[in-house]
């Protein structure tokens, strides 16, 4: 019989073993070695190689450098969408339709609309078309040179995840660069660096014309980005579609991606290279949401108003933006791998129309199969996560955040460095990038002074330094932003904390089954809000190791000491993984009991953690209590959007919701799709309108209240 001893070094041998092995296949491995080696780069600062360090070239560096860009030669695909079937078809399809709308039975009058169709479809394409201008691109890149040091102290990025990106592109493959999209910055400083790979960039609108779907245009656009890609152009898009409007990562859209996918299904390209490029700024130099995210309509722009703007921007500090690409990962493979995993139905192979209640959608308007739709949606969510975890936390994201979620009333300098360095260890143990570096002092009055005197208030109290966030309406709504890029990183541990305190604990324990039930419900609720993990993990798995994690890292539970140590608890969340006969494990696993520890330290970790995801579960909550209203009625959204604000706000002066950055119109409408999904709600779309109502087994202030303690059992202390 062996010793407790005995079995405790082998799962620690075991462990370290396969810890080695994942690190040698880990998917982030080849960025690792090369940003590891090599020191970061700031683009701005632009430094003339030994080898031609002349006068000329150091008196007129920029010039020097934007002319000796090399050229890159790509071919022009326009006049092979003109004659591709798929747009003929389209043009046929699209008179056909016009024909039987009129009136006229004219076969001239065919004629005539097949003509009309033939050059739209050929005006469209010339607008849409790639059209590199050798030129143009310098100018504008030493346009760039000169503007971009005005308002921003540094771009900075990773020579060796440059010098990647050089060797993907030798591979003969289109790289696909699929950023998050955080400002209108990104897709000019990306296009600017990504310039001297070849790389172009399309723009995408999809109108109705006439009440129809535009099948011309859609035609035009899938067959320009199947010629492109098959001609080995780089494509850049937004996945996420739009510019995130709270700091996290938007819910990715698949119209796009669905394209690019399809033209490798179909066999137009043998494979494709996906590059997930993550962006961050220390400061944004869009200005804010907050108006948006209020409710509140948007100003009218005019020309003055525009000038003075950009005026302001040139005269200001918006310090440093980071740009981090993520490693290259072949679309074959990819797809390989998720059918391998079992994680993708197999369908028939019968493709099937699929509907799509958006006119403006590519995705779903095409003959998809539910194979290829499930891995479009399967891939976007794995590369949406891929680059919320390798996002560069920048020292406002980390002031913003410790602020908010520890030291709402304001704090001592001394102990927000205490906290700061804390914080830096767990990201560097988690191995985050972090971008900032020195002591944590001068980080913090960094920090504060980039965020300004609208979010951050320091004072002297007893002689002492005070820091204070201004954590009140509209400011800290601004201030949730920045620190939105962290919470990301803490969401799955904040769950897990909202689910535990929600647990009866008049014991002093919980139990890990009812504890696990919980975090997935909650994990259910939030589901619009954050990706919780890849889509090829078991999201209870991903829950298991997260209070692992907390065991080790905060030691919210007491546990024998021998269960404690970080490698058991890894090699055995390793072992999960590699065993398929782990049947009698589980079973234990789900009746074992967590002892809470009471310590002050635990306590206020808990707390902490709370704190973090607490503001969406009030507005989740405040959504689910103001559907009372519609009962027995309909609103608009835009009525009742404003209704759930002002329910919000409403209880925010009684005191009943405590945080002030709940009030925003983003998660109200996340919470309407959520409750859309459950089947409480129902919502008819006419034009740009969307008009909601209860489902009428639903239509009940019984039912409203049933789905209102759902969620609001979790703002509930047990």
């Amino acid at each position: 019989m062996e010793s407790d001893e005995e079995i405790e070094s082998a799962e620690v041998e075991k462990w370290k073993k396969l810890q080695t092995l994942l690190e040698y296949i880990s998917p982030e491995s080849l960025v690792r070695k090369t940003t590891d080696s090599l020191a970061l780069k700031n683009i701005l600062d632009y430094q003339i190689p030994q080898t031609r360090n002349g006068l000329i070239q150091r008196t007129f560096s920029q010039l020097y450098q934007v002319y000796d860009l090399k050229k890159f030669e790509y071919p022009q695909v326009a006049d092979l969408v003109l004659k591709d079937e798929r747009l003929t078809k389209a043009i046929e399809k699209t008179s056909v339709q016009q024909f039987q709308d009129s009136e006229n039975n004219d076969d001239e009058f065919y004629q005539q609309l097949l003509k009309n169709n033939q050059k739209r479809a050929k005006k469209l394409l010339y607008d849409m078309r790639s059209t590199l201008s050798d030129f143009l691109l310098r100018f504008t890149s030493w346009v760039l040179y000169k503007l971009l040091p005005c308002f921003l102290t540094s771009v900075v990025v990773h020579p060796g995840q440059v010098e990647m990106l050089k060797k993907a592109g030798e591979s003969s493959l289109p790289l696909i660069f699929i950023p998050l999209h955080r400002s209108h910055l990104d897709y000019i400083l990306i296009s600017s660096l990504l310039r001297g790979l070849g790389a172009f960039f399309i723009k995408r609108r999809i109108d109705p014309v006439m009440g129809r779907k535009d099948h011309i245009y859609k035609a035009i656009l899938h067959t320009y980005m199947n010629n492109c890609l098959r001609a080995g152009h780089n494509i850049e898009f937004f996945l996420e579609g739009g510019r995130t409007r709270t700091g996290k990562p938007c819910m990715p859209k698949y119209g796009i991606f669905s394209v690019i996918l399809e033209t490798f299904m179909d066999g137009t390209i043998e494979d494709a290279l996906l590059v997930p490029v993550s962006v961050n700024y220390e400061k944004l130099v869009d200005g804010n949401f907050v108006r948006e995210q209020l409710g509140q309509p948007k100003e009218m722009e005019t020309f003055g108003n525009a000038i003075r703007g950009i005026w302001s921007v040139l005269n200001s500090n918006y310090g440093m933006m980071r740009i981090d690409f993520n490693q290259p990962f072949s679309l074959r493979e990819l797809v390989k791998t998720f059918n391998m995993s079992g994680k993708i139905p197999h369908s028939n192979g019968i493709k099937t129309l699929k509907s799509n209640p958006s006119t403006t959608s590519l995705y779903g308007t095409d003959i998809v199969s539910e194979e290829h739709k499930t891995l479009v949606e399967s891939i976007s969510k794995h590369i949406i996560y891929d680059c919320a975890q390798t996002t560069s936390i920048m020292s406002t994201n980390a002031l913003a955040f410790l602020l908010l979620t520890q030291f709402r009333e304001g704090t001592t300098i001394e102990k927000l460095v205490i906290s700061l360095d804390n914080l830096r260890k767990e990201l560097e143990y988690a191995r985050r990038d972090l971008g900032f570096s020195g002591d944590s002092i001068d980080v913090i009055n960094y920090a504060a002074e980039m965020l300004g005197p609208a979010l951050i208030r320091k004072e002297r109290v007893n002689n002492e330094e005070v820091i204070k966030p201004i954590a009140i309406l509209p400011n800290v709504i601004e201030l949730a932003y920045y620190s939105n890029t962290l919470v990301t990183h803490y969401a799955l541990e904040s769950v897990v904390a909202i689910a535990m305190d929600a647990l009866d604990k008049t014991s002093g324990s919980v139990i890990h089954q009812e504890l696990v039930e919980n975090v997935q419900d909650l994990c259910d609720i939030l589901q619009y809000e954050f990706l919780f993990c890849k889509p090829c993990q078991s999201l209870e798995e991903i829950i298991t190791s997260c209070i692992d994690d907390l065991i080790i890292k905060r030691q919210i539970f007491l546990v024998d000491h021998d269960e404690s140590t970080e490698l058991v608890l890894r090699s055995r969340r390793i072992a999960r993984q590699f065993d398929d006969d782990n049947e009698e494990e589980m079973n234990c696993s789900t009746q074992k009991i967590y002892k809470i520890n009471p310590n002050k330290t635990a306590v206020d970790a808990l707390r902490h953690l709370k704190a973090v995801l607490m503001p969406l579960v009030e507005s989740y909550a405040i959504t689910a209590f103001t559907l009372d209203k519609l009962v027995g009625r309909q609103l608009l959204e835009n009525e009742l959007v404003k209704d759930i604000l002002d329910e919000l706000k409403d209880q925010l002066v009684r005191g009943t919701i405590e945080y002030e950055e709940s009030v925003s119109v983003d998660p109200v409408k996340n919470a309407l799709r959520l409750y859309q999904k459950w089947g409480a709600l129902e919502c008819h779309s006419e034009k740009k309108l969307r008009l909601y109502y209860l489902r009428d087994d639903q239509d009940n202030s019984e039912s409203v209240n049933m789905l209102y303690q759902r969620i609001n059992k979790y703002r509930q202390s047990q």
